[in-house]
């Protein structure tokens, strides 16, 4: 009868140990899921912090086209960046990041010509200051043995 006392205590330590483990495995994928969730929202609105304002420089510069003498090739060039502005893809997968990457460059250039056929470069020279000023940065580890 003895001998089967001590079997049980010695399954009740491998048995806690095991429920010690397994916790600590659930608690680390609840911090990681919620960690990868508020990386996700900053990224995202980081990305659309841009959109956001480029597509309000484009709806201020359309509705006052007329004092900036109402040339064609402005409508066109306005006509063209939100084009490219409402192209872009609102989910997350490869292709469409990858297009909202070349967009955003194609944006970029084309919001320089009209700055500078409106004579307010100084709306967009320091775009991306304002961006990480409003936006903030991501902390994210080069080296991805350091990410995990």
């Amino acid at each position: 009868m003895s001998d089967l006392d001590l079997d049980d205590v010695l399954n009740l330590e491998e048995e806690q140990y095991n429920l010690g483990f397994k916790e600590g495995q659930e608690q680390a994928t609840k911090e990681q899921y919620l960690e990868g969730k508020q990386y996700g929202y900053q990224t995202g609105f980081q990305r659309f912090l841009i959109v956001g304002y480029m597509k309000g420089l484009v709806e201020y510069w359309l509705e006052n086209i007329d004092n900036y003498g109402s040339s064609k090739s402005l409508q066109n060039h306005l006509n063209q960046l939100q084009d490219l502005l409402s192209d872009i893809p609102l989910s997350n997968g490869d292709e469409e990041v990858e297009k909202y990457e070349k967009n955003i460059k194609k944006a970029r250039n084309k919001l320089r010509v009209v700055a500078n056929i409106t004579k307010e470069s100084w709306k967009i020279e320091n775009l991306d200051n304002l961006v990480k000023e409003v936006g903030g940065t991501l902390q994210v580890s080069e080296n991805q043995e350091d990410m995990w």
